[in-house]
């Protein structure tokens, strides 16, 4: 079933909506919100993106930046890796998840024909 979590009122297809949140003393506090053409982003460069916004808004290190791009083969230095998680917010619409304590997301339209049909 869709989940209908935080659904961002004003996205339209063709667009990607993009949402960073960081979890601060029991809630979750937004810390970026925008929407870029849905062309502009294909699905490796929104992995990317959604990286990035985390470890920005993290404050991450040089060094956890550095070691978020590292595989998980061997022990030295350690690998800094990310949670992962897709689902569906409405019919027509899948979001992409990446985070822990600071998450980002994107949701973009992928069937137009279902997406706010009943609206």
């Amino acid at each position: 079933m869709y989940e209908n979590y935080k659904l961002c009122a004003l996205l339209k297809p063709g667009e990607t909506c993009l949402v960073v949140e960081q979890y601060r003393v029991g809630e979750m506090v937004r810390k970026f919100h925008e929407h870029v053409p849905k062309y502009r982003l294909n699905n490796d460069a929104r992995a990317n993106l959604l990286r990035a916004l985390v470890l920005h808004f993290s404050g991450a290190s040089a060094e956890t930046i550095m070691r978020s791009s590292l595989n998980n083969r061997g022990h030295e230095p350690l690998a800094v890796s990310f949670r992962w998680h897709t689902s569906y917010p409405e019919p027509g619409v899948l979001r992409t998840y990446c985070g822990t304590d600071t998450t980002a997301w994107s949701d973009h339209v992928i069937a137009p024909d279902k997406f706010r049909a009943g609206s």
